[in-house]
C-alpha cells in the first residue's frame, strides 16, 4: 500500500507539470521579438558592409586613376610607336548619376569627362548606396560647398589631384580637397576625401547630418 500511494503522489505531480496557455503565449512573443531583432540588426550590419567595401572600392578606382595617369600613353590607331601620345586620366563622378563612376582617358586634355571619351563605367549597387554630396572639406570638419559634378584627374609625372568641377569653369581648377560622400538617404555613410597631394582617405567625418 505504501508503494502504491508513493506512486499516485509521482504520477499526480506529473500531470501538474508543463506550460499554461498564456505562459506559452509569452514565450512566444518573446522569442518573435528577439528573431526580428536579429534579423533587423542582420540586415543592418550587411548594408554597413557592403558600403564599407563599396567606399574602398571607390578609393582603389581613384588610386588606378592615379597609377594609371602616372605611366598612360595611349598609341596611335594605326599603332604607330612613335606616335604615342601620354594621356590625363581621370574619374568623374555626377550627382545627377549618383550611382555611376566613370574613369576615363582625358584624351584632349580639356580637364573634364567627355562622351566621346574612352571609359570604363562602374555601376554601385541599389543595396551599396550612391554618391549623396560631393563637397569641399574645411579644417572644422564641415563640409559645407556643395558642388554637382567633378573631374579627378591625375597627370604625369606629378601624382597629385587635380580637381575640376564643371560648373566653376577654371583652367587651374579646384585647388584645395575634394570629399565623396556615399551612402543611403538617412542612414549609414562613408566619406573619401581625396588630396590635392593624391592621398585618399575613407572615413565618415563629412558625412551629411542625419
Amino acid at each position: 500500500m505504501k508503494i502504491n500511494l508513493l506512486n499516485n503522489n509521482i504520477y499526480k505531480n506529473i500531470k501538474n507539470i508543463g506550460f499554461t496557455i498564456v505562459e506559452l503565449m509569452v514565450v512566444v512573443g518573446i522569442m518573435t521579438v528577439i528573431s526580428s531583432l536579429i534579423l533587423f540588426n542582420s540586415s543592418n550590419l550587411n548594408s554597413s558592409v557592403l558600403l564599407s567595401n563599396t567606399a574602398y572600392e571607390i578609393g582603389l578606382i581613384i588610386r588606378d586613376a592615379q597609377v594609371a595617369g602616372l605611366g598612360a600613353k595611349v598609341i596611335a590607331s594605326d599603332g604607330n610607336q612613335n606616335a604615342a601620345t601620354t594621356s590625363n586620366q581621370g574619374v568623374y563622378f555626377d550627382i545627377a548619376n549618383s550611382q555611376q563612376i566613370i574613369f576615363f582617358a582625358d584624351l584632349n586634355k580639356d580637364n573634364t569627362y567627355n562622351n566621346n571619351e574612352k571609359s570604363q563605367v562602374y555601376i554601385i549597387e541599389n543595396k551599396a548606396g550612391k554618391v549623396l554630396s560631393i563637397c569641399k572639406p574645411k579644417s572644422n570638419n564641415t563640409c559645407t560647398d556643395i558642388i554637382e559634378n567633378v573631374s579627378i584627374i591625375f597627370k604625369r609625372p606629378n601624382p597629385e589631384a587635380y580637381f575640376y568641377p564643371k560648373e566653376e569653369n577654371s583652367p587651374s581648377g579646384y585647388q584645395g580637397n575634394i570629399t565623396i560622400n556615399i551612402g543611403f538617404d538617412n542612414g549609414e555613410c562613408r566619406s573619401i576625401t581625396i588630396y590635392k597631394t593624391g592621398g585618399i582617405q575613407i572615413d565618415k567625418i563629412f558625412c551629411p547630418t542625419r
